[in-house]
């Protein structure tokens, strides 16, 4: 599989919103700028060895007891002090969820692989989103385009690491009982009901998935005690001084009064129960703490005491979670969609008020995988209609106007008659029977309009058979395929080792300054 540069994402509107953001004045945010790297061995040289140490000790019990020697090669890389970590991250979604999140694992891996030949020791890490609690997200399996199965969640809002993954076997395994599968799907799928089967969570499932997709990046639940430990001054600095809420000024004005992306409140954490369910802590003007659920839980002093004794039941929000990933990686980047990127615009202000450490954050590549039978079907097409996004609606139009069809839109008698039926026969007393009259001349026209584009059409049958094909492979539902497909349908059309050639076909390509849209054959 090669890969193939079309455009930079902005030229095909991907990514629009977060241009606009960079036009308001954040281009020049220090998150924000190209990786070099002098930049790169800064970030290491001022992570602290201890908190290094202790990332090691936990991702070297997190591989388990039999690691890979590509696994023990990327733990022994990141125990050198000069290296740095680059990360992708997102929700365990069932059996590893669209495609888009092979890309930016694949992606971030290419990344490592760059900077380490140019010398700075450079480790793929992917975050698993552990205590994501929005269940209805990622419990059902996609196929072509489809949702082929679900499993029920638990009821209460449990954080995801925990939740049993018997439940998403079944409903993998009735998925294969009830359709014929083509034998590369069958096998991938059977592979990810091993991966549930043989897990007691989602957390435990998502690892083995990732370990055989993905064995060249390290898996990180960061939900860990020590880790969450280490990071006591964070929680105490959001319980007693609220500095990120105190930023929410500062930080809203690149919206202009729109609604930011993640609402910013006086307390950005949750509590989990020792059961792994997850409720948001409120601070109220008077010092005082609740829980949603209505509980009291003090003071500021009273919240900081249970935050210092019990920190693995601390659980940052969407907003303050990529201030602990930078405190607890020696992070040089993190890959992510737009909507990842646009906490972390919100973050601007928090970043230069509290002088931390962190890497830049940069917009992953978006990409399509062109199999054979659509890329055989594009060669009858003018190039210059697939760069990137396209039109499939369009191209059709065009493909029947071409033909002799006539615009479905327009209807040429009953414009040529409308007045001349007005001027003749609207008298009074009869203007109803004259607009009934054009009524009927349009229904017909409409009826002759759509005879003369089925017959084009089957005048065009191959060329709109193959313009199907291509939309159903390549922007299937409307929609950037990366977003719709999945691993099963990577495999249906590219056969067993798919995946493992989407990779390599990132390992190859040259590092990427500018993000942009890539094509895989």
């Amino acid at each position: 599989m090669t890969g193939h540069w079309v455009a930079p994402l902005a030229e095909l509107g991907i990514g629009a919103a977060l241009e606009a953001l960079r036009a308001e004045g954040l281009a020049s945010a220090p998150m924000m700028e190209p990786l070099d790297a002098e930049r790169m061995r800064q970030r290491a040289a001022r992570f602290p060895e201890a908190r290094r140490a202790l990332l090691v000790e936990v991702l070297r019990e997190q591989v388990g007891p039999s690691p890979s020697p590509e696994q023990l090669a990327l733990l022994d890389r990141l125990a050198q002090p000069d290296s740095v970590t680059v990360v992708a991250g997102h929700q365990l979604v069932t059996a590893l969820g669209p495609l888009y999140v092979h890309a930016k694992v694949a992606e971030t891996e290419a990344l490592a692989a760059f900077w380490t030949a140019q010398g700075v020791p450079t480790v793929p890490v992917f975050w698993m989103a552990t205590e994501d609690h929005d269940l209805d997200e990622i419990r059902r399996i996609f196929w072509r385009g489809t949702a082929v199965g679900a499993w029920a969640p638990p009821v209460g809002a449990y954080r995801s690491g925990v939740v049993d993954a018997q439940p998403v076997a079944d409903a993998l395994e009735a998925w294969v009982r009830s359709a014929a599968l083509p034998e590369p799907v069958r096998i991938a799928a059977e592979r990810s009901i091993e991966a549930y089967r043989g897990s007691a969570n989602l957390t435990e499932a998502t690892r083995r998935l990732m370990a055989h997709y993905h064995p060249g990046v390290l898996v990180l639940d960061a939900s860990d005690a020590r880790l969450k430990a280490a990071a006591a001054e964070l929680w105490a600095d959001e319980i007693q001084n609220q500095t990120l809420y105190g930023t929410a000024e500062v930080a809203a004005l690149p919206w202009k009064g729109r609604d930011l992306p993640v609402p910013m409140r006086p307390s950005a954490l949750f509590a989990l129960d020792a059961q792994g369910r997850r409720s948001r802590l409120d601070r109220h003007e008077d010092g005082t703490w609740t829980s949603a659920d209505g509980r009291s839980w003090g003071s500021d002093a009273d919240v900081a005491a249970w935050a210092a004794d019990h920190p693995e039941r601390v659980s940052p929000n969407a907003l303050l979670r990529p201030v602990y990933q930078e405190f607890i990686l020696p992070n040089a980047a993190y890959t992510g969609g737009a909507g990842e990127l646009a906490y972390a615009y919100q973050l601007v202000p928090y970043w230069k008020n509290s002088g931390r450490d962190h890497g830049v954050w940069r917009l992953r590549h978006s990409g399509m995988w062109v199999p054979a039978a659509a890329d055989k079907a594009r060669a009858a097409f003018a190039d210059q209609n697939f760069g990137g996004t396209w039109n499939p609606k369009t191209l059709r139009d065009q493909i029947l106007q071409s033909s002799g069809a006539p615009d479905p839109a327009r209807r040429p008698v009953l414009d040529a008659v409308s007045d001349l039926v007005r001027r003749t026969y609207a008298k009074p007393g009869l203007e109803a029977s004259a607009e009934a009259w054009l009524r009927r001349i349009e229904r017909e026209e409409a009826r002759m309009v759509e005879r003369l584009r089925r017959e084009a059409g089957h005048r065009e049958a191959v060329a709109l058979r193959r313009l199907d094909l291509l939309a159903q492979t390549l922007l299937p539902s409307g929609t950037l395929q990366e977003r719709i497909w999945t691993h099963f349908d990577l495999v249906e059309h590219g056969g067993p080792i798919a995946v493992a050639a989407y990779v390599e076909a990132y390992l190859r390509q040259p590092h990427w300054d500018v993000p942009g849209w890539w094509e895989f054959r």
